[in-house]
């Protein structure tokens, strides 16, 4: 009921609708005649208290009887109280409490108190503030849509090019340890070094397709005839051509084994090299090629991991072999960034997550710093990583019409770098007359010139 006018007010002998129990007004409202004694008792036993704002008006008009502090013995009535409304059923309105209804004014009712009541009816059970109710919602399949479109954009079912390219990687492990007893025989190197990763020796990686620089262009002072010391054995020595796997009788040949920058991604230098690859490999690509499709992620991995590779040969020494995964799992951490900040306000605590790729990525790149790592080779495949995100990242949810255009120029604008990227290098790499003079200084990118590591010219992963 709606607060009286200035002019009017409600009668004194009247009720308002909290004053009658909840059974009571249901009888009324469904025309039972069970609850007519009961209000013609109540009509004749006095009115209710009177508003505060009313006592000029109502003076001459008797006091109600208060009602006593304690029950009082049941005199035949069903209710305990004299001056209650009299119920057929108490349970009608289980919540009614005589000192709170003297309280009560009988005109528009104030404000219920706590505990919340469902539609001022029922009492429900306070909620504690530190522990708020969740609705757990019901399961969403992800997997719907065009089998066309997941397939190419995703989300698919089964990560399939991360679980055959991790077989494909096994068997190279397994050929690398073959090919090593073939031609030393011995399946990991013991002589004159021990391989610590438990794999081949710097010479056989190199002939099974390791990147190395003088197999892939011509180089001053190198040739098809150069001699090498230790080749297959402590005491061996053999030629260039030998070693790169050319023919024996290749003399006057330039290299161009370019296939050097993509089959170093599925070698590895030993079993320990290719198990702690394999963790990050089989987690984190997994996830990402099930969100991604089979198209985005292939893209992503193998771009990484190839430019990874070229930058190596820019920068790195050119007696330096390379090979592993590693460049293209930096490349999904680099992707990771990007996918951090495009969906920064759906993740539950995006500071959290940046600040743990970060303090990963940052350990595992001063790792790189010990011997026998090539640890450019991690930077670019991070940097292709970052740039590719931009490219191949997925649109935030729910993206405004002005957050969408920003991300097609910035996907553009990453297609474009990504070509200069690939373009510039691979032709200052084959222009240049020695790419390891473009930066001497950025050696040290993956080494500290202490004890002499920058000088190791052995394998590097």
């Amino acid at each position: 009921m709606g607060r009286p006018s200035s002019s009017s007010y409600q009668r004194a002998n009247s009720f308002a609708a909290n004053d009658i129990p909840i059974g009571a007004q249901q009888s009324l409202l469904h025309g039972s005649s069970s609850m007519s004694p009961s209000l013609e008792h109540q009509t004749h036993a006095g009115p209710p208290p009177t508003p505060p704002s009313h006592n000029n008006s109502i003076q001459n008009m008797p006091s109600p009887q208060p009602h006593s502090a304690t029950p009082q013995q049941d005199s035949g009535k069903q209710g305990p109280y004299p001056n209650d409304i009299e119920m057929q059923n108490r349970s009608a309105s289980p919540y009614y409490h005589p000192q709170q209804h003297q309280q009560q004014q009988a005109y528009p009712p104030h404000p219920q108190q706590q505990p919340m009541y469902y539609n001022n009816m029922y009492p429900q059970h306070p909620q504690h503030p530190q522990q708020p109710m969740f609705v757990q919602a019901a399961p969403v399949d992800i997997y719907t849509g065009h089998p066309l479109k997941r397939a190419l954009l995703g989300p698919v079912r089964r990560a399939i090019f991360s679980q055959l390219s991790a077989l494909a990687m096994l068997g190279v492990m397994i050929y690398e340890l073959v090919r090593n007893w073939q031609l030393t025989g011995s399946v990991i190197q013991t002589q004159p070094n021990f391989n610590v990763m438990i794999g081949p020796s710097f010479s056989v990686l190199v002939n099974l397709g390791a990147k190395f620089t003088p197999c892939i262009r011509s180089l001053p002072g190198v040739t098809m005839s150069t001699q090498y010391a230790q080749c297959f054995g402590p005491t061996d020595t053999c030629t260039l051509a030998e070693m790169c796997g050319f023919p024996s009788s290749t003399t006057n040949v330039i290299p161009d084994q370019a296939y050097r920058f993509v089959t170093p991604i599925f070698m590895h230098v030993g079993i320990v090299h290719f198990l702690l690859n394999m963790l990050t490999h089989l987690r984190l690509g997994v996830d990402l090629e099930r969100s991604l499709g089979m198209p985005r992620y292939v893209l992503l991995y193998m771009g990484s991991g190839i430019w990874g590779y070229v930058l190596s040969g820019l920068l790195s020494n050119e007696n330096t072999a390379s090979m592993g995964c590693s460049g293209a799992l930096f490349g999904l951490i680099g992707y990771m960034f990007i996918d951090v900040l495009v969906n920064w306000k759906i993740i539950q605590h995006p500071w959290r997550e940046l600040i743990s790729l970060l303090i990963s990525t940052i350990i595992s790149l001063v790792i790189g710093l010990l011997p026998g790592i090539d640890n450019i080779v991690h930077l670019g495949g991070f940097v292709t990583g970052l740039v590719m995100g931009l490219l191949i990242a997925p649109t935030r949810p729910m993206a405004t019409k002005n957050v969408q255009f920003l991300t097609w120029v910035l996907r553009v604008l990453a297609l474009a770098m990504l070509i200069v990227m690939f373009v510039v290098g691979i032709k200052q790499f084959y222009d240049s007359p020695d790419p390891s003079k473009i930066c001497p200084d950025c050696k040290y990118l993956s080494c500290l010139p202490v004890n002499g590591w920058c000088d190791d010219n052995r394998a590097g992963f």
